[in-house]
């Protein structure tokens, strides 16, 4: 804690005047410290969230202001951390704070200079696209507009063995992840703190926890549902939707990245598909020349206002440095399988008593910028959510192993975890059922805000596919395993269908 009160002793004797009068926050608290009741009250309120797969190194993020850290119990309850003052205009319009950190492949499978100066890499990288940019040159940037990129340089404000924490200018916001190798993910912060909530400290609410936790109890094999998920799940639908998305059938389709026309095609294309199956599909703009969200509802029967969601993220990240990202299995295979559950919905004749969402999500490989401006949307109305499942990575078999559906090491409400767990066992035993280390995918935006959240993934421990953010990330391609896509897919369906409740249209 040294390094804390050295700090403190600096901001104390610093003028106000340094501080740029936009900035509306100017010191950055990076600590193994999760947020609880026994914190200073201006601290929990200014929580940022909590980053990394691993929880033996995640990092709690708070940016209070100086009169919180200049309080005479501030610090009371820090097992310790960095301080970092940020000098400069931190507002939203400027940009953005984005943490950059292990994705969670297997450290053995990383080239041996992986381990090099990432900071280097990233500013470097920048400089050169800033080039690139600038008028003159005639070069294609990635975006289907022309973008004026920031004077700003991308700024490192605190590095730790595991990660960086960057302010990445918001011209640079949409291609941050191409400056990146393709073992590290960023994760934007939240433009404002996340809500503090009941009892202290609830990173769930213990309701919604209790509530998963004794359907899980009672949980049973349904003749009915497993009716449902055999024959309403069909694989040669899901590869041809994959296959549509990836440009290996004749879509036109060379790349889904956010700033891509490729994504915004696709964004079209499943918001057709769904609505086919009866679902009410909207188009979310969350930040300007993204591509949008896609948010399908299928209403409830019983004007019931709780919610159960799917999700998964449609757009796609390629090679360091290639415009190329056909995004196969990260994270076509999720898409496909959420377009699957559609179709099932649509020719099963599911009629669901709370409210459905299917949600496809963009903005993922730049942060989570998607799911976060849509979990944060829902806090703001208010919205009831029973259970929310991402389902990111779902294809690649790796030689020599099981079936898998991997569930988050960390970053997950436990309860919404075993439910699945028990779903899988019930409804695809051939699942062998374990821990993930992979990280970072939309599900944590609900966490975020309270909602009871998980993640399916296609395997235990470590990711392992060697095209993970890959131009070569395709479907044609050894141990890309279709079987797994549907098998985990009758699992993420049985949990729509015993948490929303259903009827079957006769007839159908």
């Amino acid at each position: 804690m040294a390094s804390l009160f050295a700090l403190l002793a600096v901001l104390g004797s610093a003028s106000a005047s340094a501080v740029p009068s936009s900035s509306t926050l100017n010191t950055l608290l990076v600590s193994s410290t999760a947020p609880s009741s026994q914190l200073a009250q201006c601290l929990k309120s200014s929580y940022y969230g909590t980053y990394g797969g691993q929880a033996s190194t995640q990092e709690h993020i708070y940016l209070p202001s100086e009169r919180c850290l200049l309080g005479e119990s501030a610090l009371d309850g820090l097992s310790g951390g960095s301080l970092i003052p940020m000098n400069f205009d931190t507002s939203d319009e400027a940009g953005r704070i984005v943490w950059v950190g292990q994705a969670g492949v297997d450290p053995e499978s990383l080239p041996s200079d992986s381990s090099g100066d990432v900071w280097s890499i990233i500013s470097s990288t920048s400089r050169e696209f800033a080039l690139l940019s600038s008028p003159g040159s005639n070069q294609q940037v990635l975006s289907s507009k022309k973008s004026q990129v920031s004077s700003e340089p991308i700024r490192l404000l605190h590095q730790s063995p595991t990660s960086l924490l960057l302010h990445v200018p918001r011209s640079y916001l949409p291609m941050i992840d191409t400056f990146l190798p393709s073992h590290l993910v960023p994760v934007a912060l939240p433009s404002k703190p996340l809500p503090a909530l009941a009892n202290g400290w609830e990173p769930v609410p213990s309701q919604f926890a209790r509530h998963l936790a004794n359907v899980t109890k009672y949980l049973r094999f349904s003749p009915e549902i497993d009716k449902v998920v055999s024959e309403g799940i069909e694989l040669n639908q899901i590869r041809r939707d994959v296959r549509w998305l990836t440009g290996e059938a004749p879509s036109g389709i060379v790349s889904r990245h956010s700033f891509t026309p490729g994504a915004v095609k696709a964004a079209h294309w499943i918001k057709d598909k769904v609505e086919a199956t009866g679902a009410n599909c909207t188009l979310h703009t969350f930040i300007e020349g993204f591509s949008p969200n896609v948010i399908c509802h299928y209403p409830s029967s019983l004007n019931s206002t709780e919610h159960v969601i799917l999700s998964a993220h449609y757009d796609s990240r390629g090679s360091f440095g290639s415009t190329r990202a056909p995004g196969g299995d990260d994270d076509g295979s999720g898409t496909g399988h959420l377009l699957g559950v559609a179709h099932a919905i649509g020719t099963q004749g599911v009629k669901f008593k709370k409210q459905v969402v299917l949600a496809f999500f963009a903005g993922e490989e730049q942060g989570l910028l998607g799911s976060h401006a849509y979990a944060e949307h829902l806090h703001e109305k208010n919205t009831t959510i029973l259970l929310q499942v991402q389902a990111d990575m779902l294809a690649y078999h790796a030689p020599g192993e099981p079936l898998q559906i991997g569930l988050p090491e960390s970053i997950h409400l436990p309860e919404a975890s075993h439910l699945i767990g028990n779903l899988s066992q019930i409804y695809s035993p051939e699942l062998v059922v374990g821990k993930t280390a992979a990280c970072c995918s939309d599900h944590q935006s609900f966490i975020s805000y309270g909602f009871p959240a998980t993640q399916v993934f296609e395997r235990n421990g470590w990711i392992a596919d060697p095209y993970y953010h890959n131009s070569g990330d395709l479907s044609q391609r050894d141990n890309y395993d279709f079987e797994q896509v549907v098998s985990i897919a009758k699992v993420t369906l049985a949990g729509l269908l015993t948490i929303a409740g259903y009827d079957l249209e006769e007839g159908v």
